[in-house]
């Protein structure tokens, strides 16, 4: 599914109008249908606009998928998860009190 496809199914599924997003870019209405006509997507400076407006992450807007969540440890913490997880499961329990 081109991007415009599913710019155009996101609007439909959240009950927004075309004509909202083209005043959120500050676009004309025929600039959005002329991408739906020839299935040209947006141009990049236009995504996380988009994105917000139809409240998809990025990667949703361009791939149809979400990307995993990240990671947001150090790798002092990695560690220290290792070693809990290297702990039989009874230490475990007894760690965590």
């Amino acid at each position: 599914m081109e991007i415009i496809e599913r710019i155009y199914e996101l609007l439909h599924e959240k009950d927004k109008k075309a004509y909202e997003l083209c005043e959120k870019l500050d676009v004309r209405t025929s600039t959005m249908s002329t991408w739906k006509a020839r299935t040209n997507d947006p141009p990049a400076r236009y995504m996380k606009t988009i994105a917000d407006f139809l409240g998809v992450s990025l990667d949703y807007l361009l791939t149809g998928y979400e990307a995993p969540p990240r990671k947001y440890t150090s790798p002092e913490e990695d560690g220290l998860l290792e070693l809990f997880r290297s702990l039989p499961t009874p230490k475990q329990y007894e760690f965590i009190g």
